[in-house]
């Protein structure tokens, strides 16, 4: 006997199944729109995109702001627009909305249709739906962990920071950043996933892999306070709904040794022109997906990742002599003014005082004129030129900066230096290495 894609063999669904389902289709609808239409960005770019769909995301943002506050009450500024967490304030009344949107309408669609057996066709186009949204989610997440550029490497700051200052998400990307091997591991099961997901034949084990992964994300969200504990919660929910209709055969096989019989998978249509065109449209959207993907990362890697060019004085720089107006000012731990490290990183330059704190500043480095300008980056105004050579090991850094006069020494520290970094992997070890 064979089994077909829907929920079961039966004609007839209870009613708690045809509930679920009907406020599952509002409430992916509402959640995944205006996908695949944005997939058209990818092809014409970000800027001047004749298909951008910011409207959407414009009008859900202010309703739910204004949501927040006439209704749910909420007294505080709501932020709108990407600021890099998933976990705002506005997020949350957004998955309210929709939810409370899905529930009116399955409230009304059961009355008006109680009267329906089953959704089979419904639920073969909504898996597909959302299958192909999660597989171009997993996959933009996986390619950046293949090439790795979502967690880059340990940058300089990180290493000179006390390990109790870390933030526990600070801590997990430290983590993740350190070793290469095993981002690119996870980000391939993602992208493994996202390909299984892509075909019918191989939506359970897709499913199952997403799932896994997906709830391994969710709980070091959780774990660690990353703000995108509601995307990796809604992935993890669409695996589950992915793996439903199968659950009752995963059971047989895994638990009750039960047989399981094959299943037959219902063709989306049954002329040869329409099954045709649906597989060259199903391979472009595949290139598609592939290629924005590798290219992206790609660049992105070459502009902002471990490939990004380097400052030419790149490097810590642990200072030994701080002489102002000719007095030499001694290391006090309490020192506001004196420099502890000058740090020169990929993105920023970090003057780091005595007192722990550090002040972040854009820099332009001459290196035929050997001079080094840095601006505030709170006060574009603020700028300080040095000029500086290097000698016996010892780099010194001369400037006249508000009429004092300065004149710094300070010994580069490489970043292979640090334990951290220099450590390594090794096969054998005759004791633990714990540190």
């Amino acid at each position: 006997m064979e089994v077909t894609q829907s929920i079961s063999k039966r004609a007839n669904w209870n009613l708690f199944t045809l509930i679920t389902f009907r406020f599952f289709f509002i409430y992916f609808i509402l959640k995944i729109f205006p996908f695949p239409l944005t997939l058209l960005q990818t092809i014409f770019g970000e800027t001047n995109d004749p298909f951008s769909f910011s409207f959407y995301t414009n009008w859900i943002e202010e309703l739910a702001v204004w949501t927040g506050k006439n209704i749910l009450g909420i007294t505080y500024e709501m932020p709108i627009g990407p600021n890099g967490s998933g976990d705002t304030t506005t997020d949350y009344v957004i998955q309210f909305i929709i939810s409370m949107i899905a529930v009116i309408t399955t409230i009304a669609w059961t009355i008006v249709d109680s009267k329906k057996k089953n959704y089979n066709i419904m639920l073969l186009y909504l898996r597909t739906y959302v299958r192909y949204y999660l597989a171009t989610i997993l996959l933009v997440y996986g390619f950046i962990k293949i090439v790795p550029l979502q967690f880059s490497e340990l940058s300089l700051f990180d290493l000179i920071k006390p390990y109790g200052n870390s933030s526990p998400m600070g801590l997990m990307w430290n983590f993740m950043e350190y070793s290469d091997f095993y981002t690119i591991f996870s980000g391939s099961i993602e992208v493994i996933a996202g390909i299984f997901l892509l075909f019918r034949r191989t939506i359970l084990l897709g499913a199952l892999i997403t799932i896994g992964a997906m709830g391994n994300v969710l709980m070091l969200n959780l774990s660690y306070d990353i703000p995108v504990k509601l995307y990796s919660f809604i992935y993890t929910l669409m695996g589950v709904f992915l793996l439903a209709p199968d659950l009752k055969r995963i059971l047989n096989f895994l638990i009750l040794n039960k047989t399981v019989v094959p299943k037959t998978i219902t063709p989306y249509f049954t002329k040869p022109k329409l099954k045709n065109t649906a597989v060259i449209l199903k391979f472009f959207v595949i290139i598609l997906l592939f290629y924005s993907n590798i290219t992206r990362v790609v660049e992105g890697q070459r502009k902002w990742g471990k490939k990004a060019p380097k400052p030419s004085l790149y490097g810590i720089y642990e200072v030994g002599s701080f002489v102002k107006n000719g007095d030499i000012m001694p290391p006090l731990t309490t020192d506001t003014i004196r420099w502890k490290r000058l740090i020169v990183s990929k993105r920023s330059l970090g003057i780091q005082t005595m007192d722990e704190k550090i002040k972040y500043f854009s820099e332009e480095t001459d290196t035929i004129a050997k001079t080094l300008q840095i601006t505030n980056r709170k006060d574009s105004t603020d700028i300080q030129r040095f000029t500086y050579k290097f000698k016996d090991s010892l780099y010194t850094f001369e400037s006249v900066y508000k009429s004092d006069t300065l004149k710094i020494v300070a010994k580069k520290k490489e970043r292979e230096e640090f334990l951290l970094i220099n450590r390594g992997f090794h096969w054998i070890n005759e004791f633990p290495f714990n540190r």
